[in-house]
């Protein structure tokens, strides 16, 4: 969701293994309708505030039907930028990228300790061709050990039923008057800049400024389509949905693309 001075950019994460009946889509819906109106029109107050009680209402209205402690409960990532008069304000909740040019160059902030947790084991994944027996076990695994591991003091925290999990988002703010270009990635928007390498950020984003949202998620689609078996670009899936909130001077596009 955006308006000329907020964008909130929610990545709705895999299918739920049980305890609430509404679906990943309703969740990330609830939950970006919930932290846009949280946020907008009051620039003082802080984005991981916002987020909270965004988090606790989505969890609220649906607790009375589903079973919130259950850990297959669907979750999200999620990314805030707030553009005031005096500074640019970014917050990432795991694996959403949130980009600001400045004359520094990309300054990116980005959550990554579910990488730092899942060590060596999701390079793992990515290094099989997908649809085959050993991928696919592979994968299951891989997200059965990063769900017990979530939303833990030890672990990696993402947008779900507890509300505290916003003041663990990673939160930058930037000089107002140094911002050139911004962009908020879903994960599935950022591979061909950080999963496959095929451009560095600053490539990437000229290559948004050329294509637009629109035009850089088919990109995105074309490279995936162009290596089917994942054995040139190794990733842990095929395709993943892409949503792109990106920043022009009279506010902000987005773009979203499901798999």
């Amino acid at each position: 969701m955006v308006s000329s001075d907020l964008a909130v950019v929610v990545d709705g994460a895999g299918v739920p293994m049980g305890g609430c009946s509404h679906g990943v889509a309703w969740y990330a819906q609830q939950l970006a309708a919930r932290t846009f109106t949280a946020l907008v029109g009051q620039s003082d107050r802080p984005l991981a505030d916002g987020l909270h009680d965004a988090l606790a209402a989505v969890a609220a209205s649906h607790s009375d039907t589903c079973d919130l402690s259950d850990p297959g409960t669907p979750c999200a990532a999620i990314g805030i930028v707030r553009i005031g008069a005096d500074r640019v304000e970014t917050l990432a909740l795991s694996d959403v990228t949130v980009l600001v040019e400045t004359a520094d160059g990309p300054q990116i902030t980005c959550d990554l300790r579910i990488e730092e947790i899942s060590g060596t084991e999701p390079e793992a994944v990515a290094g099989m061709l997908f649809n085959t027996s050993e991928h696919r076990e592979a994968l299951t695994q891989l997200v059965a050990r990063q769900t017990q591991t979530r939303n833990r003091e030890d672990g990696w925290w993402v947008a779900a039923a507890d509300p505290e999990a916003a003041h663990h988002a990673v939160v930058n703010a930037y000089p107002r008057d140094a911002l050139r270009r911004l962009a908020i990635f879903s994960d599935g928007a950022t591979r061909p800049a950080d999963q496959m390498a095929i451009y560095p950020w600053s490539e990437y984003m000229d290559l948004l400024d050329k294509l637009g949202p629109a035009g850089l998620i088919s990109h995105v689609r074309e490279i995936e389509v162009s290596d089917p078996d994942g054995a040139r670009y190794p990733r842990t899936k095929r395709h993943d949905d892409a949503t792109l909130a990106y920043w022009v001077p009279d506010g902000f596009e987005q773009t979203r693309l499901a798999v």
